[in-house]
């Protein structure tokens, strides 16, 4: 059985803090996605991500946290990763994220509200998926099958 995730989350102003507990992926990040959805219409500037838990991570999960940037960039914000493991680092640096945020290390403690977990709709996937694509180019061939088949399948729903 895979390990249980839980993401717990603070909003302080203009600053927000995600802590990643367990396996980030696209069975548990809908609600993540909501979340930064949430922190980009209220015009946050400052998004912290706390991976010292973290077991692992997806493409989704991944391609979430780059539309996050992406966006927080066009405004003048940021987002840090801190406390990557070794394996997670490789990641966002193999995906070309590390362009796009900080990367660093704290002590801080992790506190907030939970997050449910839900799966990741067929449109979060594809949107996080093309986010990887728009944060590296490089990464077209490593998703270029997924994304056509969300497309696909986005097309046959009425």
């Amino acid at each position: 059985m895979a390990d249980p995730i839980r993401y717990l989350v603070k909003v302080d102003g203009d600053s927000a803090h995600l802590a990643v507990i367990g396996r980030a992926c696209y069975l548990n990040c809908r609600s993540v996605g909501d979340f930064f959805h949430s922190l980009i219409q209220r015009e946050c500037k400052k998004v912290s991500i706390n991976f010292a838990k973290c077991t692992g991570m997806d493409s989704t999960f991944l391609g979430m946290i780059a539309g996050l940037a992406l966006k927080l960039r066009k405004n003048g914000g940021e987002v840090a990763l801190i406390n990557l493991n070794e394996r997670n680092r490789e990641l966002v640096q193999n995906l070309g994220i590390y362009r796009l945020v900080n990367i660093g290390t704290s002590s801080g403690e992790d506190a907030g509200d939970e997050l449910l977990a839900q799966n990741a709709t067929g449109e979060n996937i594809l949107s996080a998926h093309q986010n990887l694509v728009e944060a590296d180019p490089s990464n077209a061939s490593k998703f270029e099958d997924v994304i056509s088949y969300l497309k696909k399948d986005a097309d046959l729903k009425p």
